[in-house]
């Protein structure tokens, strides 16, 4: 899987000019705060907690072309809304990890 849709980052980065380098460093910022976020809630199995702060993070990880991240997430997502927490655990390990590769290719793009 892609981690990040070059073309669309590169747009991206021509459209926002000087306030892209800001951008990313606020997706980095914001997406630490949410990753200790989920593993709060799912230490104390609040699903609708969970849902939306990986709805969040989804939709920041679009913001910044992190297809891969997005498609991750969309499934932790769907499980969360179900309430569905038997996997979660390895869907969050998995988000941490693709989040990981996320951060040090954007780091790399900047």
């Amino acid at each position: 899987m892609v981690t990040l849709d070059l073309d669309s980052l590169t747009v991206l980065k021509e459209v926002m000019e000087e306030e892209f380098v800001p951008l990313i460093e606020l997706y980095l910022r914001d997406s630490e705060a949410r990753l200790v976020a989920m593993d709060a809630a799912m230490s104390q199995a609040d699903a609708e907690s969970l849902r939306h702060t990986i709805h969040s993070f989804k939709g920041a990880s679009s913001n910044v072309c992190a297809t891969a991240l997005v498609a991750l997430a969309q499934v932790a997502e769907d499980n969360a809304r179900e309430g569905n927490l038997t996997t979660m655990h390895d869907q969050l390990t998995e988000l941490n990890a693709e989040y990981q590769r996320v951060k040090v290719a954007l780091t790399s793009f900047l």
